[in-house]
């Protein structure tokens, strides 16, 4: 059965990501993320996104208020159950599991809304490759700084073998700078620390197609696929 269609795949790979997926389950879900990109994209999505401490986890105690918000946000009661909990003798597992992950997605939630992170479009990045002609992808930066978002148009998944990376070009033609390696051109992450000021007008985003992990160089190896002026 291929995960890529299945309409809880974000609750799977989140919690392949938080570790409550375990032994038969785990194992089989691996295979999918070496086969199926997709899986792979969302796995590195949630690896991405979930950077919660656990002792940040097990502070927050919702209020009944919030878990219906929660449960209403993420349509938790339109969730099938996920193959591994149509045997009977692995019911109260994957209960324990969608609790788990309910958990951390309210502690995520719940940090969003206390502290919401204010983002301005920085750039539009565009380009004639076919991987991504007629689409263009929208950079955004956190008011502090500290955070990128992509926006692409339509999804658009490294395969197996690649990564896209994200570079900066200074204003003045200095040498790029590596700031994420991604697994799909819609992304959300933090800066580098030592990149954090560094986005300004006058220089340019792009994207490389680079090998699995990203280039081995320190530099843009594969074409430029998408580029854009940072305004």
């Amino acid at each position: 059965m291929k995960l890529a269609g299945h309409r809880a795949l974000d609750a799977l790979a989140a919690e392949y990501v938080i570790g409550t997926m375990r032994g038969a389950a785990r194992r089989r879900f691996e295979r999918a993320i070496a086969s199926e990109p997709l899986v792979a994209s969302r796995v590195t999505y949630w690896q991405q996104r979930m950077n919660l401490k656990p002792s940040e986890v097990q502070a927050v105690q919702p209020s009944a208020a919030v878990w219906k918000r929660i449960e209403r946000d993420l349509n938790l009661r339109a969730l099938a159950p996920p193959w591994y909990a149509r045997v009977n003798l692995w019911r109260s597992w994957a209960l324990a599991v969608s609790a788990a992950l309910v958990l951390v997605l309210g502690a995520q939630w719940l940090r969003m809304q206390e502290t919401p992170v204010a983002l301005n479009a920085i750039a539009r990045l565009a380009g004639d490759e076919a991987a991504v002609r007629g689409t263009s992808v929208e950079a955004l930066l956190s008011r502090d700084g500290k955070r990128i978002v992509l926006r692409a148009e339509r999804p658009i998944v490294a395969d197996l073998a690649r990564s896209y990376e994200l570079w900066l070009l200074p204003e003045g033609g200095a040498a790029p700078i590596s700031l994420a390696v991604l697994g799909s051109l819609s992304a959300e992450f933090e800066l580098p620390a030592a990149q954090i000021g560094r986005i300004a007008r006058g220089a340019k985003l792009a994207v490389s197609v680079e090998p699995a992990g990203g280039s081995k160089t320190g530099a843009p190896t594969g074409p430029v696929i998408l580029i854009g002026a940072v305004s």
